[in-house]
């Protein structure tokens, strides 16, 4: 696992406190929360792909 460092203004640092105080989370787990749910990929959007996907299977194998 790596470890990184952000420097922040202190606004935004404050801002990012109350944020995880209002959630009950340390900043630590409200970042990493955050960052986890821009990686992963919903199960909506996944739904979406493979429903293009399917869409234009014989399209795609056409143009292969």
């Amino acid at each position: 696992m790596a470890t990184i460092q952000l420097t922040l203004p202190d606004q935004q640092l404050s801002a990012l406190k109350a944020k995880a105080e209002s959630v009950n989370l340390s900043v630590d787990e409200l970042l990493k929360q955050t960052i986890e749910s821009l990686v992963e990929p919903s199960s909506a959007q996944e739904q979406a792909m493979a429903y293009v996907l399917n869409k234009n299977k014989e399209l795609y194998e056409r143009l292969a």
